[in-house]
């Protein structure tokens, strides 16, 4: 009944056509992701606690995973609203480490397409074929639905491209 629910929320729409720096900008395109499966875990300011927790924790359980090299996370920072003169500031509050890179959507690309929620992170995966199977919003881990979502993805990782 939980994945139900929380599928429900998902929207009609595939992993969208984009291009989009990251903080030390190196831009990155949809078409890098072709074939993967992508976790999207993305938020605004204040949802932003949550998603290394939650990247972490799938991250770390899907490691060991044979499939695990046909993953992509994909982070993304909504940073909508922010105004054109503060745009370096808030870009040098990002992580310096190059492993934790974070796309900028300036624009709210993805917070609009998928309408993110604010204050939480907002969790979405897609398939291989690029098609949304998996969306939800949370804040603390929650080990329920840590484990749906962790099924759900080894069971799109079996599965032939």
């Amino acid at each position: 009944m939980l994945s139900l629910t929380l599928f429900s929320h998902a929207q009609e729409a595939g992993l969208i056509q984009f291009e989009m720096k990251d903080q030390f900008d190196s831009l990155y395109s949809h078409e890098g992701l072709a074939n993967r499966v992508v976790i999207l875990i993305g938020s605004d300011k204040d949802g932003s606690p949550f998603n290394s927790v939650w990247g972490k924790a799938l991250h770390d359980s899907l490691q060991t995973h044979p499939a695990f090299e046909q993953i992509r996370f994909l982070p993304v920072a909504d940073l909508r609203g922010v105004p054109f003169f503060m745009k370096g500031f808030v870009k040098g509050h990002f992580p310096k480490e190059k492993e934790r890179r974070v796309l900028l959507d300036w624009g709210g690309k993805f917070a609009k397409t998928y309408r993110f929620t604010s204050k939480m992170s907002n969790i979405i995966i897609f398939d291989r074929n690029g098609e949304l199977i998996y969306q939800t919003t949370a804040r603390e881990l929650h080990p329920e639905t840590l484990a749906a979502m962790l099924k759900m993805l080894r069971k799109v990782l079996e599965e032939r491209a």
